[in-house]
């Protein structure tokens, strides 16, 4: 039931699975507030699904990988997503921090 749920919003259910889950992972691992928790496994979950959904089929077919291949690229692509969203997401708040503290 759950699989058929997800194949309608991912073209591949085990990639997007896969996906989700180092991003969720991510956010278990280093844990938050738990305030700041929710909000964070959303932002997970909506990483893992833009990437199950855009990069990781194309990365599967450009270097023609196997599936249990694409599905371990897909977990560590979902938890460095995530990261790479929090790092982003910090410099820039620093950056406006910054400029906003100049004027």
């Amino acid at each position: 039931m759950l699989e058929k749920l997800v194949s309608l919003i991912a073209l591949d259910s085990d990639i997007a699975g896969s996906t989700v889950a180092g991003a969720a992972a991510e956010s278990i691992v280093h844990q938050r507030r738990k305030k700041d928790f929710i909000v964070h496994f959303l932002k997970a979950l909506s990483v893992g699904w833009l990437l199950a959904t855009f990069i990781a089929p194309a990365v599967e077919e450009r270097m023609s990988l196997s599936k249990a291949e694409s599905v371990a690229l897909s977990f560590v692509a979902g938890y460095a997503g995530i990261k790479i969203l929090n790092t982003s997401e910090k410099a820039v708040l620093a950056h406006i921090k910054n400029r906003k503290n100049e004027s």
